[in-house]
C-alpha cells in the first residue's frame, strides 16, 4: 500500500489516538488530528493531505457532513466517513456527499486498510477519467460514468431522458433508473452537449429523442411533464421533424 498523508477529523481523543496508531502501523503519515470541522478547515489551509478520515458527529457548529460538503466544493481531496451512527437517515445524508468510503465503528486495522485501498483506487479512477473534477459526470465514448456512493456507474448516453437541477445536486433520469449526483446542471450540460440534448428550461436538460409529446409550454418525457421556457421553444421545434 502506498504511504499517504492523512488528516484525522475526530472529536473523541481515545478513538483518534487509536486510529492514528493503526494508520502509523500501516506506515501512513498522520498530519494532524482535528477535533472539529472548523479546526479541520484551518488544517486544510496549512496542510495538503492525500486523504481525510472524517467522523460525522463533531463538536462545533459544523458536523462532518457539512465539512464533507465544503471539501467537495473547495478541495480535490478524497474522504472516508468514520462513524458510530449507522441509522438510515445518517447514511442517507452521508451518501449524498459522495464519500469514497464509509466505516462504522468499532473498526479494526483490516477495515481501515480495505477502506483506504478502495477509496484511493476509486479516487484515481475518477481523476483519470474526469481530470480535476471527480464529482461531475464523465463521458467516455457513448457512455457516461457517474459517481454513485462509492462506485462509478456506467450508463448509456442515449438512455438518458433528462437531467433536472435540484439545488446542489442533479437528478439524471434514464429510461429505467434515476441517479442523484453532487454536481451542477451546467457541468452535466457540458458533458452532454450535442444535437440530441437541449436545455429547455433553467432547471432541465432533455434528450429530444425521448420526448413523447409537446404542448405549448411543456413536454412529456418518460411520464414526466417538463416546462419549456419561451426562449427555448423555437429552438426545440427547430430540432425536431414534423409532418
Amino acid at each position: 500500500m502506498e504511504q499517504l498523508k492523512i488528516l484525522i477529523v475526530e472529536d473523541e481523543p481515545m478513538i483518534a489516538e487509536s486510529l492514528q496508531e493503526m494508520l502509523e502501523l500501516m506506515e501512513h503519515q498522520v498530519l494532524a488530528v482535528a477535533e472539529s470541522g472548523e479546526e479541520a478547515v484551518m488544517q486544510l489551509l496549512e496542510q495538503e493531505p492525500d486523504l481525510l478520515l472524517l467522523d460525522i458527529q463533531l463538536k462545533g457548529k459544523m458536523d462532518g457532513i457539512e465539512l464533507a460538503r465544503l471539501i467537495r466544493q473547495k478541495y480535490n481531496i478524497p474522504f472516508i466517513f468514520t462513524t458510530a451512527y449507522a441509522d438510515e437517515e445518517t447514511i442517507s445524508r452521508a451518501k449524498a456527499e459522495g464519500p469514497y468510503g464509509y466505516i462504522v465503528k468499532p473498526y479494526g486495522v483490516k477495515d481501515i486498510m480495505a477502506a483506504i485501498e478502495v477509496a484511493m483506487s476509486n479516487y484515481r479512477l475518477f481523476s483519470e477519467i474526469s481530470g480535476q473534477d471527480p464529482a461531475a459526470p464523465m463521458l467516455v465514448n457513448d457512455h457516461l460514468y457517474i459517481k454513485v456512493d462509492q462506485r462509478l456507474v456506467k450508463i448509456n448516453r442515449a438512455d438518458i431522458a433528462y437531467a433536472e437541477a435540484k439545488g446542489d445536486y442533479v437528478l439524471i433520469k434514464t429510461v429505467q433508473e434515476s441517479f442523484i449526483i453532487y454536481s451542477t446542471l451546467k457541468k452535466v450540460i457540458d458533458k452532454l452537449e450535442g444535437p440530441n440534448f437541449l436545455q429547455i428550461h433553467r432547471s432541465f436538460l432533455v434528450n429530444i429523442n425521448h420526448i413523447a409529446d409537446i404542448e405549448e409550454t411543456t413536454v412529456s418525457i418518460v411520464k414526466k411533464v417538463i416546462p419549456v421556457s419561451r426562449s427555448r421553444r423555437n429552438e426545440l421545434l427547430s430540432r425536431i421533424e414534423t409532418l
